[in-house]
């Protein structure tokens, strides 16, 4: 059975708190259910680092069994929105098992509430949020932004794209050689006319199958094959008579 230990959370002193069940989700993982949109994971970090180093945050809809941290991220612009507005999940992992113990034995005394509004990293909240959304963003700062992510993208994928052609090329301990999404791109001029032999066929192939849909085409198909033969055979049978009625034998 989970313990839990109750943190309240309210804006400011006008406000009503809020009750957070927080609970050890491992030895180093700190567990927060109910968290309000006005705290967000800057202000938790605030709270929980006065007792310890927190090494990572996560946020997330629903509790899972193995929490998602993430790098954090240094976008200015595109920011993860999907948790921003509703009531989530958080996990604070911290450095060492002795804060955890820390930080839970001082939310269980803990008599006066956290007022999010006195934090020095208190998020915008109303008219100001608001603005914050909706501003137009600067046009050179954005296009940076984004050139340098795609670098960065396109670099990730050149790395990956050697490290699989590597791997194609050089058999294991045991002689096998893994097969790769990106195998055809590493394939030789052989291996590429060989492929593309095996489409064609593989569409000729379809391109009959659907010109024949129904058996008796099938059988019509092979009568007239067979007649066109037995007409030839005929043909040529008769030009060969011919051939040797026409020939005269001239010894000298």
């Amino acid at each position: 059975m989970r313990e839990y230990s109750w943190l309240k959370v309210s804006w400011n002193s006008n406000y009503a708190p809020h009750y957070l069940p927080c609970s050890a989700h491992d030895e180093t993982t700190l567990l927060i259910l109910g968290c309000p949109s006005y705290f967000n994971d800057d202000c938790v970090e605030e709270v929980m680092s006065t007792h310890g180093q927190v090494v990572n945050i996560s946020s997330q809809e629903k509790p899972s069994q193995i929490p998602k941290f993430h790098p954090p991220n240094p976008s200015q612009f595109f920011k993860d929105t999907s948790t921003s507005t509703k009531f989530r999940v958080v996990y604070v992992n911290f450095n060492s098992n002795e804060v955890l113990k820390s930080v839970l034995s001082s939310i269980s005394v803990m008599a006066k509430p956290v007022f999010v509004s006195e934090l020095k990293q208190k998020p915008l909240v109303g008219l100001k949020r608001w603005v914050s959304e909706v501003q137009y963003p600067d046009e050179a700062s954005l296009r940076r932004e984004c050139e340098q992510y795609m670098n960065e993208f396109n670099e990730r994928e050149k790395l990956k794209i050697q490290h699989e052609k590597e791997m194609a090329e050089n058999p294991d301990e045991d002689g096998w050689i893994m097969v790769t999404k990106s195998s055809k791109y590493c394939a030789s001029e052989e291996q590429a006319v060989e492929r593309k032999r095996q489409y064609d066929e593989k569409m000729n192939k379809k391109k009959k199958e659907i010109l024949h849909l129904y058996s008796f085409q099938d059988r019509e198909k092979r009568k007239q094959s067979i007649a066109e033969l037995k007409q030839k055979f005929q043909e040529d049978k008769d030009k060969i008579a011919k051939m040797k009625a026409a020939r005269v034998f001239k010894p000298y």
